[in-house]
């Protein structure tokens, strides 16, 4: 007990690498009784537990891990639990990854940001629909941070960001889920995908002899 608690208040490195650390530990330790006494979760628990990574500030160098992993618990599970068990991961995450980038970025950066000729675009076209914007760009390939990113830039108030966030979301991972029942893709061909994408961007980076967090808002240079 001594251990976790000296995990949750120990300093290990900024703001943003404490938080996403203790978000992780306390993940896999809430997985820890499921997996224990409800073995046919463990599918589901996995799923969880790699949602946090693969959808945080991190997901740059892990960008073919979370659909995959979907792919793979919905053999296990129905599409529907499935696809509530990836939302809800997900959601989470993404309440973290809405603090996470507010705390990173300070107001200066945020007024240098917002000065921009696109960023102005996207802010004045966010500004018209900012809910319907939200849906689409979480229900489509979109890349979401582009959405958050506005969207934190115009103040606009996270209970309605996350709302749209999770009605966008929730059918795209449902569908992801009916596909891995139907289609039933070999386990090790998914597994390949999720090591082989990490492997490629990472030794993408470390060729061109650049951080491995070089621009995810983890990078604390």
């Amino acid at each position: 007990m001594t251990a976790v608690f000296g995990f949750l208040v120990k300093k290990y490195g900024d703001k943003k690498w404490d938080i996403f650390l203790r978000i992780s530990g306390l993940a896999a330790l809430g997985g820890i009784p499921l997996a224990i006494y409800f073995p046919a979760t463990i599918p589901l628990v996995w799923l969880a537990l790699v949602a946090i990574p693969a959808n945080s500030p991190l997901s740059p160098i892990i960008p073919t891990a979370f659909e995959p992993m979907l792919m793979i618990a919905a053999k296990y599970a129905s599409p529907i639990t499935t696809a509530v068990v990836a939302t809800t991961a997900y959601m989470f995450t993404e309440f973290v990854n809405w603090h996470i980038y507010k705390w990173a970025l300070n107001w200066d950066k945020l007024k240098s940001v917002s000065e921009s000729k696109w960023v102005k675009w996207a802010m004045t076209n966010f500004a018209k629909a900012p809910f319907l914007v939200t849906i689409f760009f979480a229900f489509t390939p979109m890349p979401f941070w582009a959405v958050r990113g506005v969207a934190i830039l115009q103040g606009y108030g996270v209970r309605p960001f996350m709302t749209a966030t999770a009605l966008g979301r929730f059918p795209r991972l449902f569908i992801y889920a009916w596909f891995g029942e139907v289609l039933l893709v070999p386990t090790p061909i998914l597994v390949g995908i999720i090591v082989g994408g990490a492997v490629i961007v990472i030794s993408a980076k470390l060729i061109k002899g650049k951080s491995l967090l070089g621009g995810t808002v983890l990078d604390s240079d």
